[in-house]
């Protein structure tokens, strides 16, 4: 079977860019439903971080929808 990705935009906290990052499917809702930390990336400042709550609740949407 093949794992659902869902790509998503990031915006680094430094400077603002945007930037794409990719989770499977179940990494996301794991994590959402065991309140566990959802990193992310921007290359720009070399910069790792935890989604905030309203980036959270926005890829709850996203992948809830996805098939």
């Amino acid at each position: 079977m093949t794992e659902v990705f869902i790509v998503f935009p990031v915006h680094c906290p430094v400077c603002k860019q945007e930037w794409t990052s990719r989770r499977t499917k179940g990494e996301i809702l794991d994590a959402l439903d065991h309140n566990k930390p959802i990193r992310a990336y921007a290359e720009c400042h070399d910069w790792h971080w935890d989604l905030n709550d309203s980036e959270r609740a926005e890829l709850s949407r996203r992948a809830r929808s996805a098939g």
